[in-house]
């Protein structure tokens, strides 16, 4: 393989790496070793006001992408790697430094871990890739889910009413995510929402 050819082969996979959504995907990235340092020094008011600055980023490199009309495969999938670390992780600094929310809640927890496993599992299993769907009421979920987090972490307290709501939502996000897996015949980023007629995806 030739010198151009390898060129050409750059430029195609790697463009999406100087639009400003990707940046911010970048630093969502970067921020995790700072975060994981703030962990280890146990300091959970300062990791939540850091996952909050990091959740803001989800939230802006999705909206400035479609803005500006810059989403690409790539940039899909970039944000959901950063995305799938991030909330990796916020489940082990919650687990060590709010240990007494799994001990109350560890049976949904393990049942909600079960299937939130299953999506990935099953997007690999149809299309030997893990399905970057981007749903609307997964995204909802996330906002959700890292809110709660990050209210946990900060204030060590939480409402189990609270609590069972996100989670709720969490199982209607991860059901339908399924089902679009399973009815879809490739992976769409842009679905949206299998509720919503074809024409307004």
């Amino acid at each position: 393989m030739g010198y151009g050819q390898n060129q050409q082969q750059s430029v195609i996979t790697m463009p999406s790496l100087r639009s400003t959504a990707d940046r911010l995907t970048a630093l969502r990235l970067a921020l995790l070793p700072v975060l994981w340092v703030l962990a280890l020094l146990r300091l959970p008011v300062y990791l939540g006001i850091g996952v909050a600055i990091a959740g803001l980023t989800d939230m802006l490199d999705g909206y400035l992408a479609r803005r500006s009309r810059q989403s690409t495969p790539f940039g899909s999938h970039f944000d959901s790697i950063a995305d799938h670390l991030l909330s990796a992780s916020m489940v082990i600094w919650l687990f060590w430094l709010r240990p007494h929310f799994f001990r109350e809640q560890w049976p949904l927890l393990l049942l909600w871990a079960g299937i939130a496993l299953s999506v990935p599992l099953v997007g690999w299993i149809k299309f030997r890739r893990f399905g970057d769907l981007h749903l609307y009421s997964a995204k909802a979920a996330a906002i959700l889910g890292n809110l709660f987090g990050i209210s946990l972490l900060i204030f060590g307290t939480y409402s189990p009413p609270v609590f069972y709501a996100v989670l709720a939502f969490c199982f209607v996000a991860a059901a339908e995510t399924l089902i679009a897996l399973l009815t879809c015949s490739k992976v769409d980023e842009h679905i949206g929402s299998i509720l919503l007629p074809r024409r307004y995806r």
